[in-house]
């Protein structure tokens, strides 16, 4: 139960968060506020608001091939950019001088991406019932989600690394340079990994062809 309340409490922080950003964030980092419990469940809830995007969207809205649909796709959809987002700030900043931890990053993210699945979740719900015609009001509730989710994630790396706005700025600049450059480098380990095991089946096959 103490658990449960733990996580419960983490949970309602994220509206605190929301609503004072500044404070919520110094208060995470300095006085141990939140925790990452809550955050991992933001995480969840995130995948879902993007898989029942994906699935539960309503039909005049809807772009997705079923038969294509992949779950573990959409996952990766969520994961693969935030944890990229922590590695590449946490790389970063360390070299800045950021008070910031890895884990202060990854529940600074976390708590972010709040209005963004609460609007895409509204989203959701909107595009079932209402026409193509009032499209445009249902796309500028997600808009401004995902406005204040990036807001938020700014305002995020500005106190829990106790940076200055232009450096910031700054750092925000180069956290995308790098999330480019480690995907660049995921991309091309995956590429010398599959031509490497491409090579050693035609050795095996040619060894049987042999034998």
């Amino acid at each position: 139960m103490k658990k449960c309340k733990e996580i419960w409490d983490g949970l309602k922080y994220s509206g605190y968060v929301l609503s004072h950003p500044i404070r919520g964030f110094y208060e995470m980092r300095f006085e141990g506020k939140g925790n990452l419990w809550s955050c991992l469940i933001l995480l969840v809830l995130m995948i879902l608001a993007m898989v029942s995007n994906q699935l539960y969207v309503g039909t005049i809205f809807s772009s997705v091939n079923m038969r294509e649909f992949n779950i573990i796709h959409q996952i990766a959809a969520v994961l693969i950019p935030v944890l990229l987002w922590c590695v590449a700030n946490w790389s970063i900043t360390v070299l800045m001088d950021g008070e910031g931890r890895f884990r202060d990053i990854f529940m600074a993210t976390c708590y972010a991406t709040m209005p963004y699945m609460v609007t895409t979740f509204i989203g959701v719900l909107l595009s079932n019932v209402i026409t193509a015609d009032e499209a445009t009001f249902m796309y500028l509730i997600v808009n401004i989600g995902l406005f204040f989710t990036g807001l938020l994630l700014f305002t995020g790396m500005v106190t829990v690394h106790q940076f200055t706005v232009k450096k910031s700025i700054l750092a925000l600049i180069l956290t995308i340079a790098a999330m480019a450059f480690i995907a660049f480098l995921a991309v091309m380990f995956m590429s010398i990994v599959n031509d490497l095991i491409n090579f050693i089946k035609g050795v095996i096959v040619e060894l049987e062809l042999r034998m």
